[in-house]
């Protein structure tokens, strides 16, 4: 039985590339898609869903506006890094798909009580959709089956800070809610998504793809590369969101640690950093499945042969 999930995103290209791998996936039942601020305006990655189901022939879903700013610190945006519209040089025809009527906390809220226990939320951007559907309904924390996060940083060094991951960065305090929510929750840091470095080598294996799925590859992620290569030095583009949503097909791609996490909200040079306890110093019980070794070939043939599949 396909596994009912919510993708809670910034769109954003590799939030698009983990989108594309959802959509041609059997294994997933997507109840929906609510969107978030974070890699651009709140705005903006609403527009570039609703283009991007239509691109993926997964139209029918629905897509729901979620929240405009995090909780509580000002909003961040990462257009020097997603580019002025978050798809790169990727241009996609705007969509006359008409936006859900309920905002996304309330159809978090709704989809979890449709079917408790059977829900995982896939949460690829600043986690504030989510902390707000858990503010209004505490008891929720109860219903749903799982969290993936692509988010934090243990041993890699931040990309938003020197210390702290972007996601997290942009709403510290909603992940930290989450974090504290009970929920099972995985965690899939830069530690595993920065070995998972998207080339112009596994690009030219996207050989089967249909013609506007490899342009819009090819084109997302050609940006990506130019800013990785100018900021990072890294040939070639970090596909962080591709790998956690890889994880509701294959949670063998990475090995996990289970550890205790908080988030840092308070050192003004550590603001937003994930905290792992690693000896178990403080003597709290794990809250967290942390992915911190990734079997990359596997997940990059993975990624390949799916995208591959879009005819």
């Amino acid at each position: 039985m396909p596994r009912k999930v919510i993708f809670d995103t910034d769109p954003g290209i590799d939030d698009a590339l983990a989108l594309l791998l959802l959509a041609v996936s059997p294994e997933i039942e997507l109840l929906g898609i609510t969107v978030t601020h974070g890699n651009t305006s709140q705005e903006k990655c609403l527009r570039n869903a609703l283009s991007l189901v239509e691109l993926a022939g997964i139209s029918h879903i629905e897509v729901a506006r979620g929240a405009e700013e995090p909780l509580v610190k000002e909003l961040s945006v990462a257009e020097e890094t997603h580019g002025d519209g978050g798809l790169g040089y990727a241009s996609l025809p705007p969509s006359n798909k008409a936006i859900s009527k309920v905002a996304a906390h309330d159809f978090i809220i709704e989809q979890v009580e449709k079917y408790p226990g059977e829900v995982t939320i896939l949460a690829v951007g600043p986690m504030t959709n989510v902390a707000l559907a858990l503010l209004k309904r505490p008891q929720l924390a109860q219903k749903i089956d799982s969290i993936i996060s692509m988010g934090g940083a243990i041993h890699y060094p931040g990309n938003a800070t020197p210390q702290a991951e972007y996601n997290v960065f942009c709403d510290p305090e909603a992940f930290d809610i989450v974090l504290r929510s009970g929920i099972d929750f995985t965690l899939v840091p830069l530690d595993v998504t920065y070995k998972c470095i998207f080339t112009k080598e596994h690009l030219n294996r996207i050989d089967r793809a249909r013609r506007d799925i490899k342009e819009f590859i090819t084109e997302s992620t050609r940006f990506y590369m130019e800013f990785h290569v100018k900021h990072q030095s890294i040939e070639g583009c970090a596909i962080n969101d591709p790998l956690a949503a890889a994880l509701l097909l294959d949670p063998n791609l990475v090995k996990s640690e289970d550890y205790f996490v908080r988030v840092d909200l308070m050192a003004p040079t550590s603001k937003a950093k994930t905290i792992a306890d690693y000896y178990g110093a403080l003597k709290e019980p794990a809250n967290a499945h942390v992915a911190m070794q990734v079997d990359v070939e596997r997940f990059m043939d993975l990624f390949i042969e799916r995208m591959n599949r879009f005819q």
